[in-house]
């Protein structure tokens, strides 16, 4: 297989109650070598503009992996949710003061919480409005090396149509074509969020994945760079998505078994197997990281 492609082109999904700092650390243990981005769970932009969350290091420590961004900020993702421009604006703003390189808007949970929050994969339906959270989020971070970009559903409810998808793709990136601008990265789960009905377990497993679709909005957006999510856990499916979008993000699979990125660090990046840190190493530095946690 072929092997050695460019670092940080797989990604650790963010997952709520899973990629918590804890289980990010261990992730880097299993995988030292930065080869994958690691996305925390969900914070609101709230936490900043408004309950100031970076002024209370407790509240910070257990919601960002501050060790990771510290030492691997290139590969560390904080994805927020907001409906409201100058939110955004400052969660960003202070996201950026705290080391943080990269920074995602969630247009993709379909949670009914977050639904009566205005926020997550009911966005879709308001493309305009994304684009003026996108917009405030690239002025926050114009000058900073920061990254922003839209994490996304191709659907939502009945709609699953290309000229929907479309839509809301030319109003967040389309408009984005001056040199001065700060470009917008996708990423783009292949099924449809149905907002009324089913559960967001459910919405990970019932609606039918379309990877073509996301193939697709990649040919046609070819100066928007692509990360495709959804299903995808084998090697193959990896290495056979990467031929055709520019990354791919990973998350139930690596929720159920994280010594899945050795598999990718071996058969994606060409990492050789005596370098592959043993199970045995990564439960004691795992314990000593618990100890210096408690201490």
């Amino acid at each position: 297989m072929a092997a050695a492609v460019q670092r940080l082109r797989t990604s650790v999904a963010p997952m709520v109650r899973v990629t918590h700092p804890y289980f990010l650390r261990l992730t880097r243990l299993i995988s030292p070598f930065g080869n994958h981005q690691l996305w925390t769970e969900m914070i609101h932009a709230n936490a900043f503009s408004r309950a100031q969350m970076h002024l209370d290091p407790a509240k910070l420590s257990s919601k960002l992996p501050l060790h990771e961004i510290e030492e691997f900020s290139a590969g560390v993702v904080v994805q927020i949710a907001s409906a409201s421009p100058p939110d955004a604006h400052e969660a960003v703003r202070q996201l950026i003061r705290l080391g943080v390189r990269n920074i995602n808007l969630n247009c993709g949970c379909p949670s009914r919480n977050v639904q009566m929050g205005s926020f997550g994969a009911i966005m879709m339906k308001t493309p305009q409005l994304v684009a003026d959270v996108v917009d405030q989020m690239c002025t926050a971070a114009r000058g900073t090396g920061c990254q922003i970009s839209v994490k996304c559903r191709i659907g939502v409810d009945e709609d699953e149509s290309p000229e929907f998808l479309q839509r809301f793709l030319s109003a967040v990136v389309g408009q984005r074509r001056h040199a001065d601008e700060l470009p917008v990265s996708i990423v783009l789960h292949a099924r449809r969020a149905w907002l009324q009905g089913l559960s967001p377990k459910q919405n990970r497993k019932i609606p039918e994945l379309n990877y073509e679709r996301v193939h697709e909005m990649a040919r046609r957006f070819t100066n928007t760079s692509f990360v495709i999510n959804g299903g995808i856990d084998t090697v193959d499916s990896v290495v056979e998505h990467l031929a055709k979008v520019d990354g791919v993000m990973i998350g139930r699979k690596i929720g159920d078994d994280p010594w899945f990125l050795s598999q990718l660090d071996q058969h994606v990046y060409g990492i050789p197997a005596h370098a592959v840190p043993s199970p045995s190493d990564v439960l004691a530095r795992y314990v000593r990281y618990g100890d210096e946690m408690h201490a």
